[in-house]
């Protein structure tokens, strides 16, 4: 029985943060007591951000007074900058409501600005919210907006941001020939601009598709690149996603329970640090996951039932449709049809409303095998016939031949941009050709020229 791990996406319009000393917060209220005007706003949006993952009270109480005293000087753009602040604080912490709202009273001050940048960030914090509830239509629209912005601006590196969380939505939905293309059209962008954090997020994003295909052969080498990527440019944030995605691989695909649960442990150790609820919610999952694999059963329902209680706080609608389904999972290996049953109905009831075609086949094909065991004909029937009309060899077929045609357009466009950038050294060159031909010829004149007013002046003087 194989067991659902969920691949999280990060943006990179939310930052990464620490965990502030105290001192630190002290030095910083110092400063507050000194300063006036905008410097005073700045200060409390830069304490409101330092309490983020301390001490969330506070994190607000200071985001709110920075909001008081930006209206009180009637600066539009540092308000807007402190509701955006706080949408990325509540994010965090799991409010995800309360993040939107914040996230839109920013969207609407910046809008009244005319600030394209403020607008296509809290465009895409808010689609990776809706993201987030399963919302997937909501989520497309605001990244949508958001790439539209970008393009606006000529902002590369944000356009090749919003096609990477494009390329989530199809993930999500299934459609992950789309989101391929998504994603190695971002890669393109990233390795124009030679931007290594893109380049390593973009490999982490295409090796999931890899993996999600069946091909773990090329998922990992995708993992493993994003990885030295990652190390290289010391991205904490970043490298633990890859952990995460080489620990699923070595236990999902390898059997390599051993591997898979170091990969684990370190990135829980990041999330944990940096105090990533949802980062530590997948983990959990992913423990239970390895655990059920093991047989170790009542191991693994502990780490899931921990994973439920921070999705249902944060109202995670994704991660509550992969972890009710892999409870269910755990419950039918323990023989309890009953509450198999029920999860699996609460798993395909939240992937039905949300369109998420992977899971909803998937429930499927448990509740057939739950009815098949305690012999209900009527429903396994039922369930059955689902589950089989959702599973069409010839579209699996048409869909792997999309994705060589994706890797081929992908290497034609690399080498396309790698003759485009050798023509314009070569045109580079001859430019300099010409240009020292010019220098020459001249330099020739300027001797003839010499020579003969030289041997005129001999003439002149016998």
């Amino acid at each position: 029985m194989r067991y659902s791990i969920t691949l999280l996406f990060i943006i990179f319009f939310i930052h990464s943060f620490g965990s502030m000393p105290l001192q630190s917060i002290d030095s910083l209220k110092n400063e507050l007591s000194v300063t006036r005007g905008t410097a005073k706003v700045e200060t409390l949006i830069r304490i409101s951000e330092a309490y983020r993952n301390i001490h969330f009270t506070d994190c607000i109480d200071y985001g709110m007074i920075a909001i008081d005293e930006s209206r009180l000087l009637k600066n539009k753009e540092l308000e807007a900058k402190a509701f955006k602040s706080l949408g990325i604080s509540a994010y965090y912490s799991g409010d995800f409501d309360k993040a939107i709202l914040y996230y839109q009273n920013s969207l609407e001050l910046f809008e009244k600005l005319k600030d394209n940048k403020g607008m296509a960030a809290c465009y895409n914090n808010i689609g990776l919210i809706y993201e987030e509830k399963a919302e997937f239509e909501m989520a497309y629209e605001y990244y949508n907006k958001s790439f539209k912005y970008e393009e606006i601006l000529d902002n590369k590196e944000g356009m090749a941001i919003s096609l990477i969380s494009l390329g989530n939505i199809n993930y999500y939905l299934n459609s992950f020939q789309i989101s391929l293309d998504n994603y190695y059209q971002a890669l393109l962008i990233f390795e124009s601009l030679e931007n290594k954090w893109g380049i390593a997020y973009a490999y982490n994003s295409i090796g999931i598709i890899y993996l999600a295909w069946g091909n773990p052969e090329k998922a990992i080498q995708y993992f493993e690149k994003s990885k030295g990527f990652y190390e290289e440019i010391e991205d904490e944030i970043g490298l633990s996603k890859v952990l995460t995605n080489l620990g699923e691989l070595y236990s999902k695909e390898n059997r390599d329970y051993k591997k898979a649960l170091d990969y684990y442990n370190k990135s829980l150790a990041i999330k944990k640090k940096q105090e990533d609820k949802i980062g530590i919610a997948l983990l959990y999952n992913n423990f239970g996951t390895l655990y059920a694999e093991l047989e170790d059963y009542n191991e693994a329902l502990q780490y899931f039932n921990r994973s439920y209680l921070f999705y249902d706080e944060m109202n995670s609608i994704t991660g509550l449709i992969m972890v009710n389904q892999n409870i269910g999972k755990t419950y039918l290996s323990l023989k309890n049809y009953k509450i198999a049953i029920e999860k699996f109905q609460r798993s395909l009831t939240m992937a039905s409303e949300a369109g998420m075609n992977n899971y909803i086949s998937s429930n499927y094909k448990e509740l057939m095998l739950c009815y098949a065991f305690i012999s209900n004909n009527e429903k396994f029937e039922k369930y059955y016939t689902l589950y089989n009309s959702d599973r069409d060899s010839v579209i699996d077929k048409l869909r792997l031949d999309k994705l060589y045609e994706i890797e081929a357009k992908y290497d034609i466009e690399q080498l396309l941009m790698k003759s485009q950038n050798l023509s314009n050294e070569n045109l580079k060159k001859e430019k300099e050709i010409r240009q020292l031909k010019l220098i020459m010829a001249g330099l020739g004149g300027l001797i003839i020229l010499i020579i003969f007013s030289y041997v005129l002046f001999l003439k002149i003087k016998k």
